[in-house]
């Protein structure tokens, strides 16, 4: 199936990721968020939704949430996750 939003994440983005991940500084979703992102990056591994999902332990659906997050919001309402 066609992905509808394609993440392509830029030298300074993927550092910040790596920082997140490296230094587990935010909580988990943030940090699993950063390893999602990573893993689908279509520059970079390109993972699949569902190879991402089983690696990370959620569900594909999850993996959909923040493709389409990014595409929609931006890097750090992704990230950080929507504001309430």
């Amino acid at each position: 199936m066609q992905k509808r939003y394609i993440v392509r994440l830029s030298e300074s983005e993927k550092s910040e990721l790596h920082e997140v991940i490296k230094r587990l500084n935010g909580s988990s979703q943030k940090v699993r968020r950063a390893q999602i992102l990573l893993k689908a990056d279509a520059e970079g591994p390109n993972w699949t939704d569902q190879l991402i999902a089983e690696a990370f332990n959620c569900r594909p659906q999850t993996v959909e949430n923040i493709r389409r997050r990014l595409g929609e919001h931006g890097f750090e309402a992704t990230l950080n996750g929507l504001k309430r």
